[in-house]
């Protein structure tokens, strides 16, 4: 298994959990808490995927721009807030998810560098 694919199982995991924790910490108010995990669970899927050779360079690339636009929507929605002075779990929860995807992102584009000088 490549660091790519356990590093796709690792973040979908990672997502998937907040999401959950987030929802249940906001007594399930709203399923947006929820937005994590419904970008967790894709990923999580790419990464199982990309177990075959012929499907990683595709799936690797959709869990990719999954990433970035998990990361670009939880800053675009999350500072804002948090400089507003809103410090509520949501907003944390949206920076955490934008953290996770950002050093994914970061480690993706190092491995597809990498791989291409290969």
């Amino acid at each position: 298994m490549t660091s790519i694919t356990k590093l796709s199982i690792l973040t979908g995991s990672l997502l998937t959990v907040l999401g959950v924790v987030l929802y249940f910490s906001t007594a399930r108010e709203s399923v947006t808490a929820l937005i994590p995990s419904f970008l967790g669970i894709p990923i999580f899927i790419c990464g199982v995927l990309a177990k075959d050779e012929n499907k990683r360079k595709l799936v690797a690339h959709i869990a990719l721009i999954l990433a970035v636009l998990g990361a670009l929507a939880g800053y675009g929605r999350g500072l804002p807030k948090l400089f507003g002075g809103d410090s509520g779990s949501a907003v944390l929860g949206m920076l955490v998810m934008s953290v996770i995807c950002t050093v994914y992102v970061i480690a993706c584009v190092r491995s597809f560098i990498a791989a291409r000088k290969a």
